[in-house]
């Protein structure tokens, strides 16, 4: 079983309490524990420490309960999914969660863009997500390059693309030179 505080190592120190909420179990691993002033079972644990333990793990759990419901619109999973898997559902779970992925990543010393390709399989593959990105990745480049003509006709297909009146597959293609 992991620590309900870093999620990453075994737990080893399992304590309960019983109050006016209930029952309350929580997990430590040595780390987590010690650096919280929780000594091995051999000593009974200062009960301010426990507090302030119990206290960490609810702030935590209220937390994971508001980052699950907070939902992507496409997919419709939830930012406590994405955190706790390390995968999006969908390419717009990016841009729905990005400050929230960006902190994770930091928590964790993960640097850098992901710099990967898609799949083979799925190298044709095509919908109004992908066409959308690509179309607004044309449109910086066009406005960057000062090329302002070129940026209103992929501004017009965005706009076009989000009312949802361009065919699929027919939104990059009228553009390409």
């Amino acid at each position: 079983m992991l620590c309900d505080l870093c999620k990453k190592k075994e737990a080893v120190i399992f304590l309960e309490a019983i109050g006016n909420n209930g029952k309350r179990k929580i997990h430590l691993c040595p780390d987590c524990a010690m650096a919280r002033g929780i000594q091995t079972p051999v000593a009974a644990p200062n009960a301010e420490n426990l507090a302030a333990v119990f206290k960490e793990i609810e702030e935590k759990e209220a937390l994971s309960d508001a980052n699950s419901k907070r939902l992507c619109p496409i997919c419709g999973m939830s930012l406590y999914s994405v955190l706790k898997s390390g995968t999006a559902g969908c390419p717009e779970c990016y841009e729905v969660f990005k400050s929230e992925i960006a902190a994770s990543m930091s928590e964790n010393d993960i640097s850098g863009a992901f710099t990967g390709k898609m799949p083979r399989r799925l190298a044709s593959f095509r919908n109004a997500l992908t066409d959308r990105a690509d179309l607004q990745a044309k449109l910086d480049e066009a406005v960057q390059s000062e090329n302002y003509e070129k940026a209103a006709v992929y501004r017009d297909f965005l706009k076009a693309l989000e009312r949802g009146s361009v065919a699929d597959g027919a939104s990059g293609e009228q553009t390409e030179e």
